[in-house]
């Protein structure tokens, strides 16, 4: 389902998922679970809104609220099942087909498969309805793998994938409905969709099949990914194919490429090549550690960002250093990013290294204050809110040593000095190569006296009297 929800988002625009106009939020219906025979407006209104919402929740990342929507609209798929057979025939409505076309894909049933792909195959249909049935099977997910003419459903989706004619939002859907259809053990090819990546002449497309080969997962797309796409001129196309290698299991080929790809001139590509190589760790832990202990000095905030969030993924004790230093970053989405790692490796075994984390809590960010409370609260199982001194008397209780009061307890402290000389100015001690200490970078000559006018003057400069 994840292949269908990264082009459900974009769908809503570039496709068309839109109809009517209207406010209800579901089928109006005497008895809703009533099978219906007729798709009228009212529903055809709420199906609308409730697709338009279930577009926008997938764009922000709303977990509670997509999954709401999906059964809500898988429900009423499900009801309204025969109608939207009866309305993908519709010759009198042409948003009435459109919308049919999607949400048969929602009902979840294989049976509806072959009524798609004849709307799919009716070159004299409106695009905008075909590319609605491109759709609906995407919905379908893995009933596409399952389907008994699978050949024949892969063919369909190939035709209007490499038509010339067909539009953007057309070649789109049909790269990602291919996609989600793939299935390796039913020797489905890889060619369609590379010949979209290098061949497709718009932009949009390529990266759809980019991203599509991602969500595949077949190796055999690496060496197309690292010889072409690493080094394509454009920027857009290098940080999709690192995206892409991140998700390929080919360690040995994807983690050197990554590696390159986290020095691209371009700041896109390195901040997805930090999260694509961490994703490979196990194969090769030091040379992906190396790397994203570099990245966390990167001169591009987001860069760093994102390396100090992939360390987490390593579960390597020896980040936790790295990642205090960095909550010490100039930006404060990087000190959060820190702060968020370390609760992830520091357990409650370790909770000593947390320590440095209370001075986060005063910190000018309010985000990285939340994130560093939560993140004291997680290590310690206590909480203390924003409350400095307590958290400093839980730790200096637990471990006395970190109480910097106890630091000389029953022991001499050291000597030092001031550094104050006897003007009140402060001066830096330095030893010279003739080991005498100079202050402020100056060595020390003898100083050579001599008598002018009854006064004595040092560093051979003879002091004038005074003229009155």
């Amino acid at each position: 389902m994840r292949r269908f929800n990264n082009f459900l988002a974009a769908a809503a625009v570039s496709a068309g998922l839109v109809f009517l106009s209207g406010c209800a939020t579901e089928p109006r219906s005497d008895d809703p679970m009533a099978e219906k025979t007729y798709l009228d407006d009212a529903a055809m209104e709420a199906f609308d809104l409730n697709l338009r919402n279930l577009s926008l929740s997938i764009q922000r990342g709303d977990e509670p609220t997509e999954n709401a929507l999906r059964i809500k609209l898988s429900e009423g798929a499900r009801t309204y099942q025969r109608a939207l057979l009866s309305a993908l025939n519709d010759d009198s409505s042409t948003p009435r087909r459109a919308m049919a076309g999607i949400l048969l894909g929602f009902t979840g049933d294989a049976k509806v498969i072959p009524a798609l792909l004849l709307a799919l195959g009716d070159r004299k249909e409106d695009e905008s309805v075909r590319i609605n049935v491109v759709l609906g099977l995407a919905a379908l997910d893995d009933k596409l793998r399952d389907f008994k003419d699978h050949k024949a459903l892969m063919q369909a989706l190939r035709v209007p994938m490499q038509d010339s004619q067909s539009s953007v939002a057309m070649r789109r859907a049909c790269v990602n409905t291919y996609a989600v259809a793939y299935d390796a053990a039913q020797m489905d090819t890889l060619l369609p969709i590379r010949d979209r990546f290098i061949g497709d002449p718009d932009l949009r497309v390529q990266l759809a099949a980019i991203n599509a080969l991602g969500d595949i997962g077949d190796p055999a797309a690496v060496p197309d990914l690292v010889a072409i796409g690493l080094r394509s001129p454009e920027p857009e196309v290098r940080a999709a194919c690192a995206i892409a290698l991140g998700r390929i299991p080919d360690p040995a080929r994807c983690i050197p490429a990554l590696v390159d790809a986290s020095t691209d001139e371009h700041a896109a590509t390195r901040r997805e090549a930090m999260d694509a190589i961490s994703r490979h760790h196990g194969s090769n832990p030091d040379l992906v550690y190396n790397t994203l202990v570099s990245g966390l000095s990167d001169f591009d905030a987001q860069v760093r960002e994102s390396a100090a969030l992939s360390l987490s993924r390593l579960r390597d004790a020896r980040a936790i250093e790295p990642l205090l230093q960095a909550t010490g970053d100039r930006t404060a989405l990087v000190r959060e990013a820190a702060v968020i790692s370390l609760g992830e490796l520091i357990g409650s075994e370790r909770e000593k290294e947390a320590y440095p984390l209370i001075e986060l809590l005063s910190d000018s960010s309010p985000s990285v204050q939340s994130a560093t409370l939560s993140c004291l609260a997680n290590i310690t199982r206590s909480d203390f809110g924003n409350d400095q001194p307590r958290w400093r008397d839980y730790f200096w209780k637990k471990y006395p040593e970190l109480n910097p009061a106890l630091l000389y307890d029953g022991k001499p402290r050291p000597r030092s000095s001031s550094g104050i000389n006897s003007s009140g100015t402060r001066t830096t001690p330095r030893t010279t190569q003739q080991g005498r200490t100079t202050q402020q970078g100056r060595t020390n000559q003898p100083a050579r006296t001599t008598q002018q006018g009854g006064r004595t003057t040092n560093q051979g400069r003879t002091n004038q009297p005074a003229r009155r």
